[in-house]
């Protein structure tokens, strides 16, 4: 295989198990623990390992990821977790019901109609469940996050994740401070628009309650009338049944307790003769004790049953009271009544609206002393993250080439929002002597892939254990992608490392590398996944470099990158 491993980090994708996933028909993957490449031809199908695992980890389901003719596509993977890890993944699975085992153990099918079923631990999970443990689990550095670097409103969440757990605990009660400001504000508009329709507001819910109070209604009343009602319109046809029933067990001519007292007597003639004839007979005069039990029930039921229209219209009309107020109202007696406490609250209200609304302008007022505090200890807190990312940002860049360029968190004060008073953007100065000015103005390409992954690297709190980027290589080439490779290869020392990559400076820093090809097999095109041998390896970062076939130059510098 490729160069002995490092020891590494935790191992937490042990392995990937894909089957029938685009144009994979059949992949067993086993990362290892450290650094791991993989690399292939523009369309070899690298990204589809990443849809897989993306899958895996609570993404979209879409039947286009199911191979053509296949019954449903199929993606498992093992995961080993430990520390910090392993203890938030276990929280949430215990909130979800799911029994937490070792290893983590999480497959996901989705079928031709887009349908998906998703289990963890063989128990089933929904996708948010997915997306929570996913978080936990695995981050993505791509493309995209290149463009997200570059939105400023993204900004003031990313310096966040460098807040100490004092910084945290400010930013909590900031937000707590906000949400209840903005409650108290909704308050005081609500009664202040109330006010001004109060009059005839006011005469319009003392109807509606004056409407409900009158009926008197009780919890459960509609479904007892509605019993009784069904008795009233059907109780000819009760009594004769009741009656014919009482007739056939007692007091018709061939009642049924005549037969059983001839029965009784013909075993009551052999008792000296058959002992069992006993323990019949005593069968028979149980059996004897419910028909007289059944018949007076008949003979009671058939007197209480009786055609009653008066009560029958009574109910008919009370029901229709119901049906309309609870057209009104609210669908059961319940809802009805319910509504009912809602309008005796509002009325209060509006009889009394001078001394709530001096209330809730009190709490308003309240609530933004409380925020006007909050507000600059969480940005005295965010001041002081700037710092630290600033410095370990910095340190990073130093490592990618980038040493005379200085990061600068700007954090200015602006109006009062949910995330806080502060307007965070991230600054660059490329070179020494230069001032700096936004990302999204300076930034080249490589120095954006750079600058995102010294932020990675810099925020890594060892809550999740495997990296994976895509293309952090953008823009970006010869000493530059040995640098980065290097750093790379140094945070695969600590943590699991995932990468997709066009540079053979990367790839040939890599413990485990990984060839991805796409081949026409039966008329068939698919994409395989191969781990590299040693000479594999240098055929492959051969072709990287741009050798032609036999090209002893390219052989002898992939030979050298093979070594490192």
């Amino acid at each position: 295989m490729g160069r002995q491993e490092k020891a590494g980090g935790a191992q937490v994708i042990e392995s990937l198990s894909i089957r029938d996933f685009a144009l994979v028909q059949r992949l067993d993957l086993k990362p290892g623990r450290s650094f791991n490449v993989f690399t292939g031809e523009t369309g070899a199908g690298k990204s589809i390992l990443l849809q897989a695992l993306a899958l895996l980890l609570g993404d979209r389901a879409s039947r286009e990821l199911v191979r053509t003719g296949a019954e449903a596509a199929r993606v498992e993977g093992v995961f080993n977790l430990t520390g910090a890890c392993a203890e938030g993944i276990k929280s949430i699975l215990e909130e979800a019901g799911i029994p937490w085992e070792e290893p983590l153990v999480i497959s996901r099918q989705v079928t031709p109609d887009g349908r998906s079923r998703a289990h963890v631990n063989g128990a089933s999970a929904g996708v948010g469940t997915l997306a929570e443990v996913g978080a936990r689990l695995v981050e993505v550095s791509s493309q995209h996050q290149h463009q997200a670097l570059l939105n400023e409103q993204n900004h003031i969440s990313i310096l966040d994740r460098a807040l100490t757990p004092a910084g945290a605990l400010t930013k909590s009660a900031y937000m707590d401070a906000y949400a209840r400001w903005e409650k108290a504000k909704a308050e005081v508009a609500r009664l202040k628009r109330l006010a001004a329709e109060s009059v005839e507001r006011r005469e319009f819910v003392a109807f509606q309650l004056n409407e409900i109070k009158s009926a008197m209604l009780e919890a459960g009343e509609d479904d007892s009338l509605s019993e009784e009602r069904n008795i009233l319109v059907h109780a000819e046809k009760l009594s004769e049944a009741y009656s014919g029933a009482e007739r056939e067990l007692f007091s018709g001519e061939q009642a049924a307790v005549d037969i059983l007292g001839r029965a009784k007597r013909h075993l009551e003639r052999v008792l000296d003769k058959d002992p069992e004839a006993a323990r019949l007979l005593e069968l028979l005069k149980e059996a004897e004790v419910s028909l007289q039990e059944a018949s007076e029930g008949l003979r009671e039921r058939t007197e209480k049953v009786k055609s009653d229209p008066g009560r029958l219209e009574e109910i008919e009309d009370r029901l229709a009271l119901i049906k309309r107020l609870s057209l009104k109202h609210g669908s059961t007696i319940e809802d009805i009544l319910a509504k009912a406490e809602a309008l005796e609250r509002e009325l209060w209200e509006l009889e009394n609206r001078a001394v709530v609304l001096s209330d809730a302008e009190d709490e308003l007022a309240s609530s933004r002393e409380v925020l006007d505090r909050a507000a600059p200890l969480l940005s005295e807190a965010r001041r002081e993250a700037a710092k630290k990312l600033e410095e370990m940002v910095c340190g990073e860049l130093e490592g990618l080439a980038l040493g005379g360029a200085a990061f600068i968190v700007g954090v200015e004060v602006g109006p009062a929002g949910p995330e806080g008073v502060d307007e965070v953007t991230f600054l660059l100065a490329a070179n020494p002597g230069e001032a700096p000015k936004p990302l999204a103005k300076i930034a080249s390409g490589g120095e954006l892939s750079r600058i995102l992954l010294a932020v990675k690297n810099a925020l890594r709190d060892g809550s999740v254990e495997t990296l994976v980027f895509d293309e952090v290589d953008a823009g970006i080439g010869g000493m530059v992608a040995e640098r980065v490779g290097e750093r790379l290869r140094a945070l695969a020392e600590s943590c699991q490392v995932i990468c997709i990559t066009h540079l053979p400076q990367i790839a040939g820093r890599a413990g485990n590398h990984f060839l991805v090809e796409k081949a026409v097999v039966d008329g068939r095109t698919l994409t395989r996944v191969e781990e590299l041998d040693f000479d594999m390896r240098v055929k492959e970062l051969s072709r990287m470099l741009g050798g032609s076939e036999g090209s002893e130059a390219a052989y002898r510098h992939a030979l050298e990158l093979a070594k490192r």
